[in-house]
């Protein structure tokens, strides 16, 4: 049914007149929040947490010094490491996640910050979900055209934080080697992160 045009105008100028929901004291109600994951670990203890990293097979892997990290094309095209986090004794709502790489050489760095629900995983812990790149930071690497060398088979400096919704913040630094370990685009990924690469190069 196609409503006349005066009709729909009186129709909205009812509901904008329609009074809005508010308590006694006339103020608007809270906004719920949507968010029911719940505290993680313990209330007012430091906030611990581990770095972890998306390998080439989709699954999520804690990183020590020294680890290799796959460098892999996401749904944007280019080439990113996504990293993400194992936390306890925060909130696992609305935590701001940050990861960067860092070249030992230049000091230039790469980095992207989000905020996440952290997935709790029935120990106190919560973490980025393999399943939802969206959980992780997802550090754009290439196209190279920033590091002083190739990005893949060198050294790096990972640096992974968080911060809870109090402002309470941690980090972790991890010395890494990122690699082309997806076969299907190894050559594109050794390609587009070679040192000295220029946009529009083709790649054999």
């Amino acid at each position: 049914m196609v409503w006349p045009a005066a009709a729909s105008r009186g129709l909205a100028a009812l509901l904008l007149a329609a009074p809005a929901c508010a308590d006694d004291g006339g103020d608007p109600p809270p906004v719920e929040d949507a968010c029911k994951l719940g505290y993680l670990g313990e209330e007012g203890a430091d906030i611990r947490m581990e770095v972890t990293a998306l390998d080439s097979s989709d699954a999520a892997h804690p990183v020590s010094d020294g680890d290799g990290i796959d460098i892999i094309m996401p749904p944007q095209g280019g080439r990113v490491l996504f990293l993400g986090v194992r936390a306890t004794n925060l909130s696992a709502c609305g935590v701001q996640l940050s990861g960067s790489l860092r070249d030992p050489m230049s000091g230039r760095v790469m980095s992207e910050s989000r905020t996440v629900n952290l997935k709790p995983t029935g120990d106190g812990w919560g973490a980025s979900v393999d399943a939802d790149i969206s959980t992780f930071a997802n550090v754009g690497v290439c196209p190279n055209n920033w590091s002083s060398s190739d990005i893949f088979d060198h050294d790096y400096e990972i640096v992974v934080q968080v911060k809870d919704r109090e402002g309470r913040t941690a980090k972790q630094v991890r010395q890494v080697r990122p690699a082309c370990n997806e076969p299907e685009f190894e050559v594109e990924c050794r390609c587009i992160c070679k040192y000295g690469y220029v946009l529009g190069e083709a790649c054999e």
